[in-house]
């Protein structure tokens, strides 16, 4: 297994929220490889089995914790399994390089953002976390077209002519649900069929969230009415599934959860955009279990939810 190492990421003396345990047997070899740690330096590995708030948006389960012993030190160095999805014909295997991979994971770490590339032959999608999805075949640039041209453009264009932010928000939307599909939601190998797949879900989150229009900011901006057709059924009991699990899901998820009468409830931009990334599930079905609107300047939506 394949690990980056995030150095100097992890406070010695822990995080709140943050549950470790301690790691014996003979995985602790191959993470002092990765480390390239002596012989005669002595280390302890605490494996992370939760995160909770907001170290859950930076630490991930599974990562690796190496505290050294006889070091005072005020942080500590991070394993991470590397857990990039790679679709690679054999007439582009060199194409892109480790290299260039690497310093694109580095800065999505570092900014903690998400980034992008695009080129003729190869593309890649980056969350902050540093998981990759990479696409490399001949005309890769083609990939996801019309949702990356809104980040990446390729097209002539004004130099004045800028991208208008709700297209560019629709387009993240996009990426990091079809990031999503394939990291966390995939198993196997990438087919080019799964590709194709893909650029039709891109495209289709992409018109969902432009109709949402310009939709920014933080708090519960949005109302979201929730229809009780029995159709949707299988879309909550997925979520719920997810939910149960363990898995990080939004305020709309956990509302519904706990009333299942709820008519509509209002949410976040992060939540809205969550929900629109499961338009591609089997489960969605029709136009979608729910609506997005915006709230009246005046009348009867004065609550949170009803």
């Amino acid at each position: 297994m394949e690990f980056m190492v995030l150095a100097e990421f992890f406070p010695s003396s822990g995080i709140d929220g943050v549950d470790e345990s301690p790691v014996y047997g003979d995985d602790i070899d191959q993470y002092r490889d990765a480390l390239h740690l002596g012989f005669d330096e002595e280390a302890l590995f605490f494996r992370i089995d939760k995160a909770r708030g907001k170290a859950s948006d930076w630490l991930v389960v599974g990562d690796v914790v190496c505290r050294r012993l006889g070091v005072d030190e005020e942080r500590c160095d991070v394993l991470r399994p590397i857990a990039d999805k790679v679709f690679c014909t054999k007439t582009c295997a060199g194409v892109y390089s480790d290299e260039q991979l690497e310093s694109l994971r580095r800065e999505a770490i570092e900014a903690h953002k998400w980034k992008v590339h695009r080129d003729d032959d190869w593309c890649t999608i980056i969350d902050p976390q540093g998981r990759a999805l990479v696409v490399a075949y001949s005309g890769a640039f083609k990939q996801w077209r019309k949702v990356m041209e809104q980040l990446v453009p390729r097209q002539v264009r004004s130099k004045a002519a800028k991208t208008p932010v709700h297209r560019v928000a629709a387009a993240w939307c996009a990426l990091k649900a079809v990031h999503r599909r394939f990291i966390h939601e995939h198993d196997g190998e990438i087919k080019r069929s799964d590709l194709w797949d893909s650029d039709y879900m891109a495209k289709d989150i992409y018109e969902h969230r432009l109709k949402l229009g310009r939709f920014a900011g933080h708090g519960r901006v949005i109302k979201m009415t929730k229809y009780r057709s029995a159709s949707h059924g299988p879309f909550w009991d997925k979520c719920f599934a997810l939910l149960e699990g363990g898995e990080k899901v939004p305020f709309a998820v956990r509302h519904v959860y706990d009333h299942p009468s709820t008519k509509w409830v209002s949410v976040g931009v992060d939540d809205a955009e969550w929900m629109l990334g499961c338009s591609w599930w089997p489960e969605w079905s029709g136009k979608g279990p729910v609506r997005f609107d915006k709230f009246k300047e005046s009348g009867s939506e004065t609550g949170n939810w009803k």
